[in-house]
């Protein structure tokens, strides 16, 4: 997954963001007292970027953003050095990330594991309901020959070729196998997106691995299925934050548009931006005065 790369902890230290090969915080870095906003290099994290900068900007705040800055282990840092307010994150990706062994899975431990392993200078803000996880899909075909679960697919792994990027199989294969029994008969490398569905509504692969918020599920009739024994840890959209960096008031705005955001809306949204083509300031506005935040 793209938002994934669970790093060695010590890749928290508190290193000058310079030193990471270049500075992506040289002009509008705050030092002017606003407060600065970033995404990381996808389309979806540049849109909550736009969704909590302008929640912070109603609350009458100067706001600055920062978008496609990179790497987890840039933008952490950038956080807890001061030089980002606020990053939205995914609370799975962000806990391994912290501390590669934890085996929480279920959506509250991750969330209070997060927060009891983030290193001090560092929080997070309420997670909202919107998830962003791995899931594995069939075709409405498929689905309708008994298959609406992993309990259900476990025992007909071998009848099934999986289309999957090239780190699934080590980080799901054997997992997959003792959660749930199951086996295919192939594990076919593929890059997410289009080229996953087009197998898979093509029958080169059977089960294709995509992401909860992907407008192609519900465009091609695809059906996820559910993970009843949470093997794939919960990613819930997640704002990271500098201790003391907003005040109460500008943190209970985030909090606002996070406890609104779901799942449904952020697929919606990134339809809007994939389809449409529409404008993520624009959609940011969109949504936050919807709310009413």
């Amino acid at each position: 997954m793209k938002r994934w790369g669970a790093l060695a902890l010590a890749g928290l230290a508190l290193v000058g963001v310079a030193g990471c090969g270049g500075d992506p915080f040289q002009a509008g870095d705050g030092t002017n007292g606003a407060l600065v906003v970033g995404s990381a290099d996808f389309t979806e994290s540049e849109l909550v970027m736009e969704i909590y900068a302008e929640a912070l900007r109603r609350t009458g705040a100067d706001v600055d953003t920062k978008p496609r800055i990179g790497a987890r282990e840039t933008y952490v840092n950038a956080v807890a050095q001061g030089e980002l307010s606020v990053m939205p994150d995914y609370t799975g990706n962000l806990l391994q990330y912290v501390d590669e062994n934890d085996p929480a899975t279920e959506s509250g431990q991750v969330y209070d594991a997060l927060r009891r392993k983030l290193p001090p200078g560092l929080d997070v803000l309420d997670q909202a309901p919107a998830e962003d996880s791995d899931v594995l899909t069939v075709t409405r075909r498929t689905a309708d020959s008994g298959i609406g679960t992993l309990e259900d697919l476990g025992p007909r792994c071998g009848e099934f070729v999986l289309g999957a990027p090239a780190e699934w199989k080590t980080r799901w294969e054997q997992r997959i196998a003792e959660v749930y029994g199951c086996t295919f008969a192939e594990i076919r490398n593929l890059e997410a997106g289009t080229v996953t569905v087009d197998a898979l509504t093509g029958d080169t692969v059977q089960v294709a691995n995509l992401f909860t918020t992907s407008s192609q599920i519900a465009a091609n009739d695809l059906v996820p299925l559910r993970d009843t024994r949470d093997m794939f840890p919960a990613q819930h959209v997640v704002p990271l934050v500098g201790e003391g960096r907003l005040t109460p008031p500008q943190a209970e705005a985030i909090d606002r548009v996070s406890r609104a955001l779901t799942t449904e809306d952020l697929t919606e949204l990134n339809r809007r931006l994939e389809v449409d083509k529409a404008n993520p300031t624009d959609l940011a506005k969109e949504f936050v005065a919807a709310v009413g935040a």
